[in-house]
């Protein structure tokens, strides 16, 4: 891929710097064929060019000097140096060469100098001094007798750049789109890499816990087959409440793939009512207290909010409530506590779940609440789930209008605070 973008990008370039010298080339060719005209109009033995070529020859007894133009420079010329010199002037080339430029598709001001057969000019406005080096060497050229015409365009870069403009800009747009088209597909495969990584963790893990509530289910079915199982009430009972814990874990399972899925798909329906948020915090921690136990932990209730009505969905938020609460015994270090409180808000009730587990580091903060997405532990199986729990409360909070957010540090426990409205005008209709 990188192989790739790196050859389109360098035909790009050769492609426009080929388009550069093209274009340089016409151009120096038709200053050239400018030239060869202007030469074969001096050269011309024309009427006018033979008076002019006679007006150049000295009179008897005149001095053998001629009178320069004020923009001529030099001394020194021979006879036929100074007729060509009297037609340069009398055709007014600076006027003419102009002109044959144009013809040939050339709009950009010229220099122009004539120099003698030792390089010296012979030929040149006094105002173009500063670009004598620069004409002396110039490849626009054309020879006059043993006088050489000499032209230099200060602006010929700018002046094919600007024709060349479209072209740039193509290149550049072709050019953005290859780089473009390269980063998405390297971003994309970053993150199919990561999603493809993900899933192998989830199927890992979903796994792994639907094989210990089976395995668990399957090892007490087999147990209460035995006849003396059968006569011993306090094993047989205790064989049969296995089986029910484990076959409400699995449909919880179940339960989180599905409300997770419904999530992300956008499919999620919500039956709002009023519901007292406080109720509902006491009733599932009364269903989760036989689970905290296990866990030798304990949850506190603060819960001192004046007005802890809210318009929402009760299902929905008692799984919210579960989800959190889940999530602090997973993480809890040692003995769970758990302090739930809530404080009434502007806007509706602000709860707090504050649990003395592990804690998220920095860098893992803003990703807790992202789908599949599981702060990274060390071994995949020390801390079972799936990654959906925390996505599906975020969806849930968000469907309901309110936020959540965690404030956390590594080894000092995890603080999520969940802020939920309360919809005045739907309150008053209840």
């Amino acid at each position: 891929m990188v192989l790739a973008f790196v050859t389109m990008s360098t035909i790009q370039i050769v492609w426009l710097r080929s388009s550069v010298q093209m274009r340089e080339q016409i151009f120096d060719d038709n200053v050239q064929h400018s030239l060869s005209q202007a030469a074969e109009m001096l050269n011309k033995s024309t009427t006018s060019m033979l008076q002019i070529d006679l007006e150049a020859v000295p009179t008897s007894g005149a001095p053998d000097e001629i009178t320069r133009p004020k923009q001529s420079i030099g001394s020194g010329l021979d006879a036929e140096e100074t007729r060509m010199l009297r037609r340069i002037e009398a055709l007014a080339i600076d006027s003419v060469l102009p002109l044959l430029l144009k013809a040939h598709g050339i709009e950009v001001g010229a220099i122009i100098g004539v120099f003698d057969r030792y390089g010296q000019p012979v030929y040149l406005d006094e105002a173009h001094d500063p670009y004598l080096e620069n004409l002396a060497k110039s490849i626009h050229k054309v020879s006059l007798s043993s006088l050489s015409l000499h032209l230099h365009f200060p602006n010929k870069n700018q002046f094919l750049l600007h024709n060349l403009l479209g072209q740039f800009a193509l290149t550049g747009l072709m050019l953005a789109i290859i780089a473009w088209g390269f980063f998405t597909a390297v971003i994309g495969a970053a993150r199919n890499k990561r999603i493809d990584r993900i899933r192998r963790d989830l199927m890992n893990n979903l796994t792994h816990e639907l094989k210990t509530p089976i395995s668990t289910i399957g090892l007490a079915s087999e147990a209460l087959k035995d006849p003396d199982m059968q006569r011993d009430s306090e094993s047989f009972n205790y064989y049969i409440g296995l089986i029910n814990e484990e076959n409400k874990r699995l449909g919880m399972l179940v339960e989180n793939v599905l409300q997770a899925s419904l999530a992300d798909s956008g499919k999620m329906q919500l039956f709002k009512q009023t519901l007292n948020v406080h109720d509902l915090i006491r009733e599932v921690s009364k269903n989760v207290a036989i689970q905290v136990r296990k866990h030798g932990g304990k949850v506190k209730l603060e819960l001192e909010a004046e007005d802890p009505l809210v318009f929402g969905d009760r299902i929905h938020l008692s799984n919210v409530v579960f989800n959190l609460v889940d999530n602090a015994i997973k993480y809890a270090v040692g003995d769970l506590v758990l302090h739930i409180s809530s404080e009434q808000a502007t806007d509706g009730v602000e709860l707090r779940f504050k649990d003395n587990g592990i804690g998220i580091a920095k860098e893992h903060l803003g990703k807790v609440f992202d789908r599949l997405y599981r702060v990274p532990t060390g071994n995949v199986h020390d801390v079972k789930g799936f990654g959906l729990g925390l996505s599906y409360v975020s969806t849930v909070v968000d469907r309901h209008d309110g936020s959540i957010r965690v404030e956390s540090e590594p080894g000092k426990g995890s603080t999520f605070i969940l802020r939920l409205p309360r919809n005045e005008i739907e309150l008053k209709k209840t």
